[in-house]
């Protein structure tokens, strides 16, 4: 009977390994919006699947929370910072193959695109705008301010992956707690004495806490994920 117990447990155990790979690979994963004008918010991925080339540390424009501007849908390398909210108007180089775009976030129209970055700037200045300074993905936190739902996002998420990877190296206490609630409640039907069903109980109380704390924190992991 224990041998069949035990291969179910081990059976248990290798049919979570896939969730427990998707949940923990988020960690490798990060998502960041901060404010860019009153048109846009950046989404920084560092690294992120958003990223449309092989560096996955990357930038995109968003609107109204998580929609994608029109003509944009990819991410950039580098963009202007914006030194005025009103001004609709940004350049940037797109992740994927280098080539530079002004855009006009209010319109969601490209105004222009060229691998050369001299006869871009030369469009933006058209604008009347000055001489930009840039963003990417490695300096978006000291250039720009995050969102307060980025931060609350930020922090709930390591909560939960360092509860959850915390929790892990006590699960031999877990068992031992689990066999002196086993012997506890063995001496109660010897000796049918309440007091050894008490500490049974009182045993299995840090086990239970263990068990719905992890799982707690491995379901907050898989859908902050999804």
């Amino acid at each position: 009977m224990k041998t069949i117990n035990s291969w179910r447990l081990l059976v248990l155990f290798i049919g979570l390994l896939p969730s427990l790979a998707f949940a923990l690979a988020g960690i490798a994963e990060r998502i960041s919006f901060f404010h860019y004008n009153n048109f846009a918010t950046i989404e920084r991925g560092h690294p992120s699947d958003i990223c449309s080339g092989p560096d996955k540390w990357c930038i995109a424009f968003r609107k109204d929370g998580h929609q994608d501007f029109k003509d944009i849908e990819f991410s950039f390398k580098q963009v202007s910072i914006p030194t005025d909210s009103a001004i609709p108007y940004f350049i940037g180089q797109r992740l994927f193959d280098d080539s530079w775009l002004v855009y006009d976030l209010q319109k969601e129209q490209i105004l222009i695109i060229d691998i050369d970055y001299s006869k871009v700037i030369d469009a933006w200045y058209s604008l009347g705008l000055a001489q930009p300074a840039y963003v990417n993905a490695r300096n978006t936190r000291e250039l720009l301010n995050e969102t307060e739902d980025s931060v609350t996002f930020r922090w709930k998420m390591d909560l939960q992956v360092w509860l959850f990877m915390g929790l892990l190296p006590l699960t031999p206490v877990a068992l031992i707690f689990w066999y002196l609630s086993g012997k506890s409640r063995q001496q109660y039907k010897k000796a049918n004495s309440k007091v050894f069903i008490v500490f049974a109980y009182v045993f299995l109380m840090p086990v239970f806490f263990l068990i719905y704390t992890a799982i707690s924190s491995f379901i907050g992991i898989i859908q902050q994920n999804w």
